[in-house]
């Protein structure tokens, strides 16, 4: 509850000090918070990629992920 809707639907928005907000009120570092928003990133940039069938070397509609 650290992070207002706004930062939840946009992070883009979330700057230095928000970051630093985010990271007292959850109990973490504002390196972890780094952390995950760049996790989040990277996981909407490759689910983006995989709906538009654009991962290279990607045999089938997933990807060839494990699993599916």
């Amino acid at each position: 509850l650290s992070m207002t809707p706004h930062e939840r639907t946009n992070p883009e928005v979330i700057d230095g000090s928000r970051r630093k907000r985010i990271a007292q009120g959850s109990g973490t570092t504002p390196q972890e918070v780094n952390q995950l928003l760049n996790q989040f990133r990277d996981m909407r940039k490759m689910m983006k990629a995989i709906s538009e069938g654009k991962l290279p070397n990607a045999p089938g509609q997933f990807g060839g992920l494990p699993g599916f």
